[in-house]
């Protein structure tokens, strides 16, 4: 559900700023607005085409014919989608600076995200039960089952749509850019007393890549977005294919999944004041080994999948919710580049997750040589799923662990390398390749 999920995000800033941090003048900067939108309409326009059938196709086209159809829309998408998730989190670093207020309002959009994604599963258990009285019904997908995924597809890009419109219209910007100066009035003296105060560093992009600390955040985001984006991604073959469970456990499973991460967000200010950052994470990816320890333990489930679904849906949350305080953590005070960290951030995430797709899938019976082409006539389906399942959680959670450790033994310290801004009286002038006052003095460091 990313269209739901997007039209829930950018109302969770307009009721994040009104419930709690006051009237700031929204505190939105013009660009964040500005690429919201055409962003979100992206989304709005291309999500619908990827989830209906090809227009024009038939059961004899090519299977390449069919792929450079979806291609374009695929990449409108992503783009789209893209351009609103990096957007709405540059939002956090320029809403509040508090460290456990980033936690907070971390936490609130994850549970926005969650209550988007509940929304969708529930929607589709609500028509994968309609099914039932059907008389072309059966338990496992099939080509039956596209008129549902089309019709839950449009009915995402009208809820998102509405939330989204919402938030466009409901929030106001700035009468001003941020940074330029306010219309004076008459009782404005023109000359006023500038205390001096000591350089402050201005971090441009290029400078993140020469942050170490640019590159540990990277790891242990890309680390946690394998281990949450993988297992959303392959656990619904996992209950078709391995356990062998009916279709209607595609919807119920992430449902609990979202319930349990939903519920776990609200604990994480609290949980990191008590704790901290790092120890939280660690928690999160325990609570993820668990789930992994389970899954390889017992190669059938029933009833009992349901509390293995809550351990991931908790752990997924927890470490997620952490690694993006994390990174807005690592911005700081620099919320001017905070999109360009953002960006790369999800970049590196991108990039890594289609290329495990791509190994998984290049490792699938089917796809080796087999006089079997189908999953149903594999038997070997049946183990594939289960230790993707344990590999993609498990053995991932082990190499967050090891970026984790690196964290603690050298804490996110941000040196900076950029120009000092001295006010309207003073010149700029380089800062040098070394850490700045105020760069010892909030240097993000993450404990």
């Amino acid at each position: 559900g990313p269209v739901l999920a997007e039209g829930w995000l950018c109302l969770s800033v307009c009721l994040s700023w009104l419930g709690h941090w006051g009237p700031r003048e929204t505190g939105l900067a013009a660009s964040h607005h500005s690429t919201l939108f055409p962003g979100t309409t992206c989304v709005l326009v291309s999500f619908p085409f990827i989830f209906n059938p090809c227009l024009g196709c038939k059961e004899n086209t090519p299977q390449w014919a069919t792929f450079i159809y979806y291609l374009p829309f695929i990449i409108i998408f992503q783009f789209g989608w893209a351009a609103t998730q990096i957007s709405h989190l540059s939002l956090i670093p320029e809403l509040v600076t508090s460290d456990h207020e980033k936690v907070e309002l971390t936490a609130f959009r994850y549970a926005f995200t969650v209550m988007a994604n509940i929304t969708v599963y529930g929607l589709a258990w609500v028509l994968l039960n309609f099914q039932v009285d059907q008389p072309d019904h059966t338990e496992h997908l099939g080509i039956q089952d596209v008129p549902i995924f089309r019709n839950l597809s449009l009915i995402v890009v009208v809820l998102g749509a509405v939330f989204s419109l919402i938030f466009h219209l409901g929030t106001k910007e700035k009468p001003y850019p941020p940074g330029s100066l306010p219309q004076l009035e008459e009782s404005t003296p023109l000359l006023q007393k500038e205390r001096m105060s000591p350089p402050r560093p201005l971090l441009i992009w290029k400078d993140w890549l020469l942050e170490p600390a640019f590159y540990q955040v990277a790891v242990l985001y890309m680390s946690t977005r394998l281990i949450v984006n993988l297992s959303q991604t392959y656990i619904a073959m996992y209950l078709t294919n391995s356990l062998l469970l009916s279709k209607k456990y595609i919807a119920t499973i992430p449902l609990v999944m979202y319930i349990s991460g939903f519920l776990s967000s609200f604990l994480m200010k609290p949980v990191n004041k008590w704790i901290g950052r790092n120890l939280t994470y660690f928690v999160g990816i325990l609570v993820i080994l668990a789930f992994a320890s389970w899954v390889t333990l017992a190669r059938q489930m029933g009833a009992e999948i349901y509390g293995a679904a809550v351990l991931l849906g908790a752990g997924s949350a927890t470490i997620l919710v952490t690694s993006l305080s994390m990174t807005a953590d690592l911005i700081g005070t620099n919320t001017h580049s905070g999109a360009f960290v953002y960006g790369a951030m999800s970049f590196t995430d991108k990039m890594a997750n289609g290329l495990a797709v791509m190994a998984i899938q290049n490792l699938h019976p089917t796809s080796l040589p087999s006089p079997c082409r189908t999953e149903l006539c594999c038997p070997a389906c049946v183990s594939f799923y289960h230790w993707v399942m344990v590999l993609v959680t498990g053995g991932i959670a082990i190499a967050a662990i090891a970026s984790l450790c690196c964290i603690m033994v050298w804490p996110i310290r941000v040196r900076y390398h950029a120009v000092c801004l001295r006010g309207l009286s003073g010149a700029g002038s380089p800062c040098g390749a070394t850490e700045s006052t105020e760069g010892r003095m909030r240097s993000s460091i993450v404990n």
